[in-house]
């Protein structure tokens, strides 16, 4: 997290997506919640966290839901790119599932995908079927080409896996 020693973890089964988390989501009942919202956003943060506790977790998570969602104020930094992103309270992500954080990469994922389109985030498609960049009008979750990642551009899927990985553990 931005200005403060705090590294949120994450779980992902796409590393070779990182270069295009534009935004990461953290579950309302983050313990991390608290020390990362700012002053200005936290009366929005806390009628938000009132309204995800009255639903389950299956009202949650259904994909055929509106997406909603609040800004916490605050920034983490890519740790691929160096990027600042903003960090967002959305109850479509669990407390239970994972370590309750995800890096968002919308171009990659259906419910990222929405949920910046709603918010109107960034959507950088790291992933390519050909190698090229295309305009995406849905998330693209398929292998693919590396394409807007850096040194990795022009690796297929299960190798750019294999060689972020590697990069990540030595960094």
């Amino acid at each position: 997290v931005e200005n403060t020693n705090d590294i949120l973890k994450i779980f992902t089964t796409r590393p070779d997506t990182l270069f295009g988390a534009t935004y990461m989501v953290i579950a309302p009942e983050h313990p991390i919640v608290d020390k990362i919202t700012t002053k200005e956003q936290f009366k929005k943060v806390g009628q938000y966290i009132a309204e995800a506790k009255s639903k389950s977790d299956l009202q949650r998570t259904e994909l055929n839901k509106e997406k909603s969602g609040v800004w916490t104020g605050s920034y983490a930094i890519n740790p691929v790119n160096n990027q600042k992103i903003p960090i967002w309270i959305s109850d479509y992500v669990l407390i239970g599932y994972g370590t309750g954080a995800i890096m968002a990469v919308p171009a990659h994922d259906e419910r990222d995908f929405e949920f910046a389109t709603k918010f109107g985030l960034p959507i950088i498609q790291v992933v390519s079927k050909d190698g090229k960049l295309a305009e995406l009008k849905e998330a693209f979750a398929d292998d693919g080409v590396a394409i807007n990642s850096g040194e990795f551009n022009g690796l297929k899927t299960s190798e750019f896996k294999t060689k972020i990985t590697e990069y990540l553990e030595k960094s």
